[in-house]
């Protein structure tokens, strides 16, 4: 009987927790930089809210390995990456139509070119992404 309750448990407070995850694409899509730094990025919510997750790993800033909800805002010559720094709007990253674009990262003047990087996204997880961003937000 106590196995059973504890099954029973188990079996309700993960159907909890997928429930209360929110809907991400099924695919990372991650960019290589200059000097080993990489970008990974996830949509999260409904397409129509054009938000993503966005980390940045290998930089010297206070955004390394910090995984961020960012507005998506696609134009017809690329697509910018935006959240608010200091009260303001701030351009993270811009993707043009060939794939690859700049990152730019708070006090710092100098952008960091990025290409997409098929190797990269295949390596990543969707939802062990989107498990990093909600445990980090604890």
């Amino acid at each position: 009987m106590k196995k059973s309750l504890a099954l029973i448990f188990f079996l309700f407070s993960t159907f909890v927790n997928a429930a209360g995850r929110p809907d991400v694409a099924s695919n990372v899509v991650a960019y290589d930089g200059q000097q080993g730094v990489k970008v990974w990025t996830l949509r999260i919510g409904p397409k129509s809210e054009n938000e993503a997750l966005v980390q940045v790993e290998g930089v010297d800033n206070d955004w390394n390995l910090k995984i961020q909800k960012m507005k998506v805002e696609k134009t017809d010559q690329d697509t910018r990456y935006t959240t608010t720094v200091n009260g303001k709007k701030f351009v993270a990253m811009i993707i043009n139509s060939r794939c690859c674009g700049e990152l730019y990262l708070p006090n710092d003047p100098q952008n960091i070119d990025i290409v997409y990087s098929e190797e990269l996204s295949k390596e990543g997880d969707a939802q062990a992404f989107l498990t990093n961003y909600i445990n980090q937000k604890k």
